[in-house]
């Protein structure tokens, strides 16, 4: 038997049990879809005939039965009982390995302490290692350095630089991980996706950016792995949380981008227009 779903007033189509299970737990579909079957009486929010029409399998039911274990989760706000470091390797793990089960038993409220102080933790000491690399990459090279590289070399073995940058680095952080939740807020707004309030949003972008942080330890491929780790996990975040299809999550992470790229162009062609008006003026002049 198909089942019908509808949202906002539009229909998604007919769905089978098994399509209608799978696009429930990947975030096609929100717990918002009407749905209805031959036999129903009215429309009925999907959130409250899933198990119903859709009864889940032995996988969901495992996957169910480890996102009870971090109910509340995830277990770095449990560091006090279980202990800091265990609390943040198996929350590392929880998150880049197991997302979508790990983001559903997030809390969506709870406070920004502690996503922030995972954030920044990771964030530092990610920082931190990526100018280690740095340094080592500088000092074992054949080559003779430019003046860039050499500029940059006396910089990463100064310390002075270093000691500022233990200092400044959990303070840009810090800035990065509110200014980013602002703007991921703001682009959920827009797009019509923002069913939790702002702290849910930031305990997304905290847990996602601080997770995939980690991945800059990763020689050469670090910092685009931890890109692209941040990017996947935001979308399936957002999705799961503020209860949106991840096409809607994905345009959410996106739009911020793209604005501040819009922006920086339309910077660089205003300040081309004006230097090509001055040169022009300056050659009427002489």
């Amino acid at each position: 038997m198909k089942i019908h779903l509808s949202r906002a007033g539009q229909s998604l189509g007919q769905f089978t049990p098994e399509e209608l299970r799978a696009g429930y737990g990947d975030g096609k579909f929100v717990a918002a879809d009407l749905a209805w079957r031959d036999g129903m009486a009215s429309w009925q929010p999907l959130a409250g005939v899933i198990d119903e029409f859709a009864p889940a399998g032995e996988d969901d039911a495992v996957a169910a039965m480890a996102a009870g274990m971090v109910e509340s989760g995830p277990p770095w706000e449990f560091r006090g009982e279980r202990g800091a470091l265990a609390a943040l390797l198996e929350t590392i793990r929880l998150f880049l390995l197991e997302p979508t089960s790990t983001f559903t038993a997030m809390k969506r409220t709870g406070g920004l302490g502690a996503p922030l102080f995972y954030y920044v933790i990771l964030g530092s000491f990610a920082g931190m290692a990526v100018l280690l690399y740095q340094a080592v990459w500088q000092s074992v090279g054949t080559s003779e350095p430019s003046g860039s590289e050499a500029l940059l070399a006396s910089w990463l073995s100064s310390p002075v630089i270093i000691g500022a940058s233990i200092v400044l680095l959990p303070l840009y952080v810090i800035f990065e991980a509110f200014f980013s939740s602002l703007l991921t807020h703001g682009a959920l707004l827009l797009v019509g996706g923002a069913r939790r309030p702002f702290q849910a949003t930031f305990r997304v972008v905290s847990y996602a950016g601080g997770s995939s942080y980690v991945l800059q330890l990763l020689p050469l491929i670090g910092v685009l792995a931890a890109m692209a780790s941040n990017l996947v996990l935001k979308v399936i975040g957002l999705a799961v949380v503020h209860e949106i299809s991840r096409t809607r999550a994905a345009v959410a992470v996106i739009l911020p981008a793209l604005i501040f790229l819009l922006f920086w162009a339309a910077i660089a062609v205003l300040a081309t227009t004006a230097i090509i008006s001055a040169l022009g003026q300056a050659m009427q002049g002489g």
